[in-house]
């Protein structure tokens, strides 16, 4: 049975040079049944599989030599893999170089989204997919946002202004009061951070702190809510007229530094947020 390092390291079995692959990042073993074993070596960026139209990240999978998989932000397949084994892959010439810049990034995830898909998985597809094509996608457009990465039940997206983010947050908590999506007609609620700060924009993609606080900020809050960090406090206080809820610095997974987090009580047209 083979087995293959794949990653960044020269000393991988296949070696990969996009920025978003570990340098131990995956597995490949061929189990001998025209399928491939594909396992996550706690890579920073994640391992994702597409399926029913919906890439699901990943500890360990089985899939076919042609699948897709995702090893970060790097789209391959088994067998485009085993065609790099042995020789380090060449960058694309046309690669834009990473840069640096500041954002506004709201973070958000369904609520109770294993158990749903545990009950009634296709259900819950549909309402998810039904929620964003209806709510949650036109009112990032609608407030100069744009969504940079989807993974399962979580969404990503990106704004030129902090403002923006937060109304354009604290608009879709209040239409989602009470209403269900989909064929199955099923609720969907979500938890929200918003941060700004600095942030690595490498393609489509970003990376950085000032990501990883906003998704940090999302599991402080409460089904239904929104949490900010002192940053987006700071610049929206005296432009919103919001309920705020200081709630003192809160020390949280793989940031060093505790963070100032504020709740956001309600929107500006009295439509209450559940906390």
């Amino acid at each position: 049975m083979a087995v293959y390092k794949i990653g960044r390291s020269p000393k991988s079995d296949i070696v990969m040079t996009d920025g978003s692959v570990s340098r131990e990042h995956a597995e490949l073993t061929d189990t001998n049944d025209g399928r491939y074993s594909i396992v996550d070596l706690n890579s920073t960026y994640g391992t994702f599989i597409m399926r029913e139209g919906e890439w699901r990240k990943i500890k360990q999978a089985v899939i076919g030599p042609d699948e897709q998989v995702m090893l970060g932000k790097h789209k391959t397949s088994p067998a485009q893999m085993l065609k790099l084994k042995g020789r380090a892959q060449a960058d694309p010439s046309s690669r834009e170089p990473a840069i640096r810049r500041l954002a506004a990034i709201l973070a958000a995830d369904v609520v109770g989204y294993s158990r749903m898909m545990g009950e009634d998985e296709g259900g819950t597809l549909g309402a998810l997919k039904a929620c964003r094509r209806e709510l949650f996608d036109p009112m990032v457009q609608r407030f100069r946002g744009r969504i940079f990465k989807v993974i399962g039940d979580g969404i990503l997206a990106e704004f030129p202004s902090v403002v923006d983010a937060v109304r354009c947050a604290v608009d879709i908590q209040g239409a989602m009061l009470n209403r269900a999506f989909g064929p199955a007609a099923k609720n969907i609620v979500f938890r929200m951070g918003i941060n700004i700060g600095d942030v690595i924009a490498d393609g489509e993609d970003l990376y950085g702190d000032g990501v990883n606080i906003a998704a940090r900020l999302e599991t402080l809050s409460q089904p239904g809510g929104l949490c900010i960090s002192g940053p987006v406090f700071d610049q929206i206080k005296n432009k919103l007229q919001l309920d705020y809820e200081d709630l003192g610095e809160q020390t949280v997974k793989n940031i060093a530094e505790p963070l100032r987090v504020y709740r956001i009580q309600s929107s500006e047209s009295g439509r209450k947020i559940p906390s």
